[in-house]
Protein backbone atom coordinates (compact mmCIF):
# COMPACT_ATOMS: atom_id res chain seq x y z
CA UNK A 1 0.00 0.00 0.00
CA UNK A 2 2.82 2.00 0.58
CA UNK A 3 4.55 1.98 -2.92
CA UNK A 4 0.44 2.65 -4.27
CA UNK A 5 0.53 5.87 -2.13
CA UNK A 6 3.95 6.84 -3.08
CA UNK A 7 3.02 6.53 -6.56
CA UNK A 8 0.19 9.21 -6.20
CA UNK A 9 2.30 11.84 -3.98
CA UNK A 10 4.80 11.65 -6.67
CA UNK A 11 1.99 12.51 -9.47
CA UNK A 12 0.42 14.93 -7.10
CA UNK A 13 3.76 16.75 -6.46
CA UNK A 14 4.04 17.44 -10.07
CA UNK A 15 1.58 19.76 -10.00
CA UNK A 16 1.64 21.13 -6.78
CA UNK A 17 5.38 22.50 -6.44
CA UNK A 18 5.26 24.37 -9.80
CA UNK A 19 1.87 25.55 -8.79
CA UNK A 20 3.19 26.10 -5.13
CA UNK A 21 6.43 28.02 -6.85
CA UNK A 22 3.97 29.90 -8.92
CA UNK A 23 1.55 31.24 -5.88
CA UNK A 24 4.64 32.17 -4.07
CA UNK A 25 5.97 34.38 -6.82
CA UNK A 26 2.28 35.77 -7.62
CA UNK A 27 1.96 36.25 -3.73
CA UNK A 28 5.23 38.65 -3.40
CA UNK A 29 3.81 40.35 -6.38
CA UNK A 30 0.09 41.01 -5.38
CA UNK A 31 -0.07 41.68 -1.70
CA UNK A 32 1.89 44.91 -1.91
CA UNK A 33 -0.58 45.95 -4.64
CA UNK A 34 -2.81 47.17 -1.63
CA UNK A 35 -0.58 49.79 -0.35
CA UNK A 36 0.62 50.74 -4.17
CA UNK A 37 -2.67 50.27 -6.19
CA UNK A 38 -6.06 49.26 -5.06
CA UNK A 39 -7.70 48.79 -8.44
CA UNK A 40 -5.13 46.58 -9.22
CA UNK A 41 -5.48 44.34 -5.45
CA UNK A 42 -9.30 44.36 -6.21
CA UNK A 43 -8.91 43.61 -10.29
CA UNK A 44 -6.46 40.56 -9.35
CA UNK A 45 -8.18 39.37 -6.60
CA UNK A 46 -10.69 36.65 -7.62
CA UNK A 47 -7.34 34.87 -10.25
CA UNK A 48 -5.46 35.39 -6.89
CA UNK A 49 -7.91 33.56 -4.83
CA UNK A 50 -8.42 30.62 -7.78
CA UNK A 51 -4.41 30.30 -7.21
CA UNK A 52 -4.81 29.73 -3.27
CA UNK A 53 -7.43 27.30 -3.60
CA UNK A 54 -5.89 25.35 -6.45
CA UNK A 55 -2.97 25.34 -4.22
CA UNK A 56 -4.80 24.04 -1.13
CA UNK A 57 -6.67 21.38 -3.39
CA UNK A 58 -2.93 19.86 -4.84
CA UNK A 59 -1.35 20.63 -1.65
CA UNK A 60 -3.03 19.45 1.25
CA UNK A 61 -3.74 15.56 -0.45
CA UNK A 62 0.15 15.77 -0.84
CA UNK A 63 0.76 16.51 2.72
CA UNK A 64 -1.85 13.93 4.14
CA UNK A 65 -0.04 11.53 1.84
CA UNK A 66 3.18 11.94 3.44
CA UNK A 67 1.73 11.43 6.71
CA UNK A 68 0.13 7.76 5.68
CA UNK A 69 3.94 6.62 4.12
CA UNK A 70 5.80 7.82 7.12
Amino acid sequence: MKYIFALILFILNLVAVPLNILYMKVQKWYLPMWEKDKVIYFAFAPFYWLLVGLTFLFGWPCDFLVKLIH
